[in-house]
């Protein structure tokens, strides 16, 4: 049975994973019933826009309830030892990466430049830089414990479903190839040979584990492009803020685009990772022109009061908060951590050429 070969790493992870599941999900439990018990403001005396409210009563239970569900589908998967549930790990395993990286450059920034305001000292910054720092360390270093951890030789090898092909008794006694056929090596005289054995066949081409990872975050991306479809939100092309229908225009594109590659790459064609590397390098050309190009100041300026027209609110609040110089740092970090997210993508996908050829010619053939 899988439960007798299931390793207590692997039991104690899933128990890790079960109850902060279960926390999160009753967290959700509480946004929503808050959400719902909450009256509506009225409109003279709301600060934010009735439009608002409404979608965050729907977005807020779900930012909990979503990782959730995935925690507590996967953590089930690893008690059956079931290969998509260590699959799925890693892949949280390098999310949580992500986001501790990005939450430790925030906290970089406290220290290099507060955002001193709204009655804030500095001591109170400091702490916030710090508990920022700590949280994104523990983040970093239970998103590296996983994907060790799920990756050593030993746990894969729990996680596996199919039998090897081993001799019969006496057979040790022949040479035994690896790519031969089990039928290929004569038994010993006086044994008939088995007829259960396995019979060995050519192996497919196994799709890399960081094609997995991408392809699957392509498809995620998706499903924040509504959002910002339903918002109007603007969006920055090189040197351009697009608004209005060509916004609109960006967004279906950036989804035709996220869908063919993400689906292309779960089935290793060819095609899905260079549009997957073409992608990657606009990224980094958008983000290198936005910086880069003299009027870097009035480009972010020209965006932020496009956000501040779609939702009057920003105006007043931000008023009352950070000023716009004390933003400039946040959105330098989020472009750091946007290329260098860019990087690794383009290394990935360079380093699964030699699979993508394996199995463009398996098809072939």
């Amino acid at each position: 049975m899988p439960g007798k070969n299931r390793s207590a790493g692997v039991t104690v992870i899933a128990i890790l994973a079960l109850i902060g599941s279960a926390l999160l999900l009753l967290m959700a439990g509480l946004v929503a019933i808050a959400m719902i018990a909450a009256p509506m403001p009225a409109p003279n005396d709301a600060q934010f826009p009735p439009m608002f409210f409404k979608v965050f009563r729907i977005i807020g239970p779900l930012f909990y309830a979503l990782p959730a569900v995935w925690g507590i589908v996967t953590a089930v998967g690893l008690l059956r030892l079931k290969n998509w549930a260590r699959i799925s790990t890693i892949v949280f395993s390098v999310l949580l990466i992500v986001f501790g990286a990005f939450g430790m450059l925030t906290a970089m920034v406290f220290f290099l430049k507060p955002p001193l305001g709204n009655g804030l000292d500095s001591k109170m910054v400091s702490l916030i830089g710090a508990v920022m720092a700590v949280f994104a360390l523990a983040q970093i270093g239970i998103g590296i414990w996983w994907m060790v951890f799920f990756n050593r030789a030993k746990v894969k090898a729990q996680f596996l479903s199919q039998p090897l092909p081993f001799p019969h008794s006496g057979q040790e006694l022949a040479p035994y190839a690896i790519d031969m056929p089990h039928s290929a090596t004569p038994p010993p005289p006086g044994l008939s040979p088995a007829p259960d054995l396995p019979i060995a066949a050519p192996t497919p081409t196994i799709r890399p584990l960081s094609i997995s990872i991408i392809a699957w975050y392509l498809l995620a991306g998706c499903l924040f492009i509504p959002f910002s479809l339903f918002l109007h939100s603007p969006t920055a092309l090189f040197v351009t803020i697009l608004t209005g229908w060509r916004a609109a225009v960006f967004f279906l594109v950036l989804a035709a685009v996220h869908i063919y590659a993400g689906i292309a790459l779960l089935r290793m064609k060819p095609a899905g990772r260079l549009v997957a590397i073409g992608y990657s390098l606009f990224g980094l050309l958008n983000v290198a022109v936005f910086f880069i190009v003299p009027g870097r100041n009035a480009r972010f300026a020209k965006l932020l009061e496009l956000q501040q027209s779609m939702f009057p609110w920003m105006r007043s609040a931000q008023a009352n908060s950070l000023l716009y110089g004390d933003m400039m740092p946040f959105l330098i970090v989020g472009a750091i951590g946007g290329v260098a997210f860019s990087l690794v993508l383009l290394y990935f996908l360079a380093a699964a050429k030699p699979a993508f050829d394996r199995a463009a010619r398996e098809r072939v053939g």
